[in-house]
């Protein structure tokens, strides 16, 4: 039998029109069938994110009002409401819709987080620091620790011969964005440990700041405080005035960048990221990669832009795609430390939403990001620069997976910014 449950599984594993086509026959027998409705609306936001037709998200909209007025009491419905108006830059609305679900459940972990969401993508950074705190309570999520959580720092008294512990939390590209932490946190006289994967590693050990780097589940024998590394901004107190952005942060091994520089092509040289880790096991972050990355066939009207050498920067099964004469080092790469090498010796790097556009970004390197519709709050809303990194231009969607228009703004300001290539 055809159940709510067989189309929750179909939305899972990204299967949409099953999921729509199903709710939609639940809702035919019984249309007071707030699940089904729910859910529908549900299938309809993510087929709006997905697909080239941005009155999908309308429509996403408009279904899950329906599934509010039907149920105001429908908690998912309240919160899904606020998601789909957040994806479409109506943030009064969208936290409006998500007060009211945190009325009904003040305590939800999920909904709060997407309170921290929307806060962060709106630009108050201030509240939704604060309200990203959630994250800690995820199953799961919170770490043991014989030292207290690091307080905010205009809380704390002199830290000279203080240790404190960072630990890496989510994405690569996570850790580089907050890496500019540890070295004002430094500067106060703390000694800081970093906590991160091994790919990542190598290339922080040569960081300002970092007095240490543990890989795996290796604890220093002593440190005073502890803070997941993406709490720092917290800490700090950060808004879009207070962001530490003054220059690049990390630097490439100096040898390494020699021995590089002699397996790449000639200048100008521009380095290319088309695709995000694809996440098995991870439905939620399998279809946000989907939406971030692109199939490199649409990079061909960058690729020809004359005087230039491109240069692939690209890991992972989408490095098969690669062609038209592109360079592609990357078979040789062990880790962070050899890509920033590889960086150091580009003259600009074009990149989807991942950790090299952040490492190029980080290392003060011009970089042209092409951003999906529903983008990342990280880069703020309507906005062509970013905060975080001065170097950084944002070529974004004007509709959910067209491609065309970023890449074309970006092919036209490559030309004007080597005009002597």
């Amino acid at each position: 039998m055809q159940t709510i449950v067989t189309a929750r599984e179909h939305l899972e594993v990204g299967r949409l029109d099953e999921c729509a086509a199903l709710c939609r026959t639940l809702l035919e027998a019984d249309p007071n069938d707030r699940d089904a409705r729910t859910l529908l609306a549900a299938c309809l936001d993510a087929r709006g994110r997905t697909l080239v037709d941005e009155g999908l998200i309308e429509d996403a909209i408009d279904a899950f009002g329906q599934a509010v007025a039907a149920d105001p009491a429908n908690v998912a419905a309240h919160a899904a409401l606020g998601r789909a108006l957040a994806a479409e830059g109506w943030f009064d609305e969208a936290l409006a819709a998500i007060a009211d679900a945190l009325r009904l459940s003040p305590a939800d972990i999920g909904i709060n987080l997407d309170r921290a969401t929307v806060l962060l993508k709106a630009g108050h950074l201030l509240e939704g620091w604060a309200a990203n705190e959630w994250r800690h309570r995820q199953p799961g999520r919170g770490t043991t620790s014989p030292a207290p959580m690091l307080p905010k720092l205009k809380h704390l008294g002199d830290l000279s011969g203080r240790t404190i512990l960072i630990r890496h939390e989510d994405g690569f590209g996570d850790t580089i964005q907050f890496l500019r932490y540890a070295q004002l946190l430094a500067e106060t006289g703390a000694r800081i440990v970093l906590s991160a994967p091994r790919e990542l590693a190598r290339l922080m050990r040569r960081q300002a700041g970092i007095a240490e780097v543990l890989t795996g589940n290796a604890d220093p024998a002593r440190y005073d405080y502890h803070c997941p590394i993406g709490s720092l901004p917290y800490v700090f107190d950060t808004s879009t005035e207070t962001i530490p952005a003054d220059g690049a942060y990390i630097r490439a091994d100096a040898k390494l960048t020699v021995e590089w520089a002699a397996r790449l092509p000639p200048g100008p040289r521009v380095g290319l990221v088309w695709a995000g880790a694809s996440r098995s096991g991870d439905p939620a972050a399998q279809a946000l990669d989907r939406r971030r990355s692109l199939p490199f066939k649409m990079l061909l009207p960058l690729t020809v832009t004359p005087g230039l050498s491109f240069v692939s920067l690209q890991m992972g099964p989408a490095r098969s795609q690669i062609a038209g004469g592109v360079h592609d080092p990357m078979g040789a790469v062990k880790d962070f430390a050899d890509t920033a090498a590889i960086i150091a010796n580009l003259d600009a790097v074009i990149s989807v939403d991942t950790a090299a556009a952040h490492l190029a970004g980080a290392m003060g390197k011009p970089v042209f990001l092409l951003d999906r519709y529903d983008n990342c709050w990280r880069w703020l809303h309507s906005r062509g620069d970013s905060p975080w990194y001065p170097t950084l231009m944002i070529f974004r969607q004007t509709q959910p997976d067209d491609w065309l228009v970023p890449v074309t703004q970006a092919a036209q300001t490559l030309e004007e910014f080597f005009p002597e290539s």
